[in-house]
């Protein structure tokens, strides 16, 4: 199991169950019970002011990129 909270700062490259793919750095870490959720997820950067917040339940794939 991955630890997204230790790739914060990480540019990843993540598919989810849908087969989208988003690359670009972990800027957040979301812990679902303080919104009443039953999942955490990660916010990664993908353009520039923009990000978006993917639960983990739904990431297929996880890789970190090289700069």
């Amino acid at each position: 199991m991955i630890d997204y909270h230790d790739l914060i700062g990480e540019k990843v490259k993540v598919v989810d169950k849908d087969g989208d793919i988003f690359v670009g750095p972990i800027i957040s870490y979301e812990v679902g019970i303080m919104e009443d959720l039953d999942y955490d997820s990660i916010g990664i950067q993908v353009g520039e002011g923009y990000y978006i917040g993917i639960p983990i339940p739904d990431i297929v794939s996880c890789e970190v990129l090289e700069d």
